[in-house]
């Protein structure tokens, strides 16, 4: 039976009184060990126009300890927000450890109204509900919780909503002037967040559905769904706990892949000193003028640098930077996360950085860390960066969807070549700073980690997110190659001139 012909539930003004000082007490004992557990929390309130999603978002920071709640309203887009990805304005507002962040609006808004414009049609919907599936699972699976709130309200009760508003002087800025268009489109909206809702209905993330007819009961049903989400989980981790502190393990599975991809790079690979500035000064010119006409297209680029310790990053990519207008482009070096990063999922700091139309960011080491050293150290657990191939890939895709020009270089060295370097740096007094106790640990562990870029190499590569493996051996080889495949990725973006 649908919710319009079931009776609608309400509270009475002394019922709603009469429940809400135990549910308060409730819910800010619930807050406050989510706090204690770090644990990090979404509460997105969706639902119909009418329906008081206003008003639940101002209830529930009147019941809730405001140090720890993070309100956030999505309308327009900003000119930020259009020139990066979809997801990006999303990941600015992720919450860190202990808070919560209220999504008024959120990845669901935009899907709904494009296709009740018909601006997406039925395969493009799949594929928008398959990615918000993948999205809240992988929050999900890295201690986030996420409550999803949808306010249903019947057509008449939408319309009877709307003329009580109108007729109210005061009240007539809770109007929009899209509120009364969409109530013409009541069927065909209430059809596709139907739809939307039942294909993002996940165990992950599951929809609560709460009539909105009668105000008092609808804040007390939100108010009731967060405080039993948080109680279930935080008891879950401490189920989890004592079946760890019995004996509890998890595996530690080191190998993925067995395709030695590093060992099909040739390093003997060289290129003679006059061939080299030749070579050099062309396809600087030829960057210069490539990323003019991506600024000029609002198209922006993202390039990531991994490789050896002393392979030549550094140094290839001052090469690249310096065919550039300084003011469209910006490196941005990863090193071990700030304390602020700690608190977030791994890839905000890099979504962070993602550049505005027609600029370009370069990442001297990135996201690829995950299924490196935090992979090897112990930084990441077995699940953690086994997940994250998946992850990245999907990260990246975004991009490229975005109409991203992307491209990923791993510089490669023979173990020999990297102790000539060391060596040298030992010696030469303005380059002993390169060369620290992490880098000779590293090198220790030369094998694993050649395993675990193989690992990489082999789960990430695609078609359309391949790896260019550099041979590093000869730096003046390497940063020719890497230019090239520079003007390769924009020419096929841009096209020749």
């Amino acid at each position: 039976m649908s919710l319009e012909k079931k009776k609608q539930p309400k509270l009475n003004k002394a019922q709603f009184e009469g429940r809400t000082p135990e549910l308060r007490s409730r819910l800010l004992n619930a807050q406050f060990a989510l706090r204690k557990a770090g644990r990090r929390m979404i509460v997105i309130v969706a639902g119909l126009d009418g329906a008081g999603k206003g008003e639940v978002v101002h209830r529930l920071n009147e019941w809730l300890d405001p140090r720890g709640v993070e309100t956030n309203a999505f309308l327009s887009k900003t000119e930020a927000e259009k020139e990066r990805p979809r997801y990006w304005r999303y990941w600015q507002a992720m919450p860190a450890r202990g808070k919560i962040a209220i999504y008024f609006g959120s990845w669901y808004t935009g899907p709904i109204l494009r296709r009740c414009n018909g601006v997406l049609d039925k395969e493009g919907l799949q594929a928008t509900t398959d990615r918000i599936n993948s999205h809240e699972r992988m929050l999900q699976q890295d201690g986030y919780l996420i409550v999803k709130i949808w306010l249903h309200l019947s057509r008449a009760s939408q319309e009877k909503r709307f003329k009580k508003i109108s007729e109210k002087q005061n009240n007539r800025w809770r109007m929009l002037p899209l509120d009364w268009e969409h109530l013409s489109q009541y069927v065909d909206f209430a059809r596709v967040s139907r739809q939307v809702t039942d294909a993002t209905n996940t165990e992950a993330a599951p929809w609560h559905v709460i009539p909105a007819k009668n105000a008092n009961y609808r804040d007390v049903a939100v108010g009731e769904t967060l405080a039993t989400v948080i109680e279930k989980a935080i008891s879950e981790d401490q189920d989890s706990s004592k079946d760890m502190a019995n004996g509890g393990t998890s595996k530690d599975h080191q190998r993925v892949t067995v395709v030695d991809h590093l060992s099909q790079v040739d390093l003997t690979q060289s290129l003679e000193k006059k061939d080299y500035s030749t070579e050099l000064e062309e396809l600087q010119g030829r960057v210069n003028t490539l990323v003019m006409r991506a600024w000029k297209e609002r198209i922006p680029s993202v390039f990531v640098f991994e490789g050896w310790d002393a392979a030549g990053k550094g140094s290839a990519i001052r090469r690249l930077t310096n065919a550039i207008d300084p003011r469209l482009c910006r490196v941005v070096p990863i090193a071990a996360p700030t304390d602020e990063e700690k608190v977030h999922h791994y890839l905000w700091r890099f979504w962070r950085h993602l550049p505005a139309g027609g600029r370009m960011t370069i990442f001297d080491r990135s996201w690829y860390g995950r299924v490196l050293v935090e992979r090897l150290e112990g930084f990441a657990t077995d699940d953690e960066w086994r997940r994250a191939y998946d992850e990245m890939k999907d990260f990246e895709s975004q991009l490229l969807e975005h109409g991203v020009i992307f491209g990923k270089f791993w510089l490669h060295i023979s173990k020999e070549e990297q102790m000539r370097r060391f060596n040298k740096r030992t010696k030469v007094s303005w380059k002993r700073h390169k060369i620290t106790d992490e880098d000779w640990r590293n090198r220790e562990k030369w094998s694993e980690y050649e395993d675990a870029v193989n690992d990489m190499v082999g789960m990430t590569s695609t078609d359309r997110l391949p790896w260019t493996l550099v041979a590093g051996d000869d730096k003046k080889f390497a940063r020719i190659s890497i230019l090239r495949e520079v003007c390769r990725l924009f020419e096929d973006r841009l096209g020749k001139e």
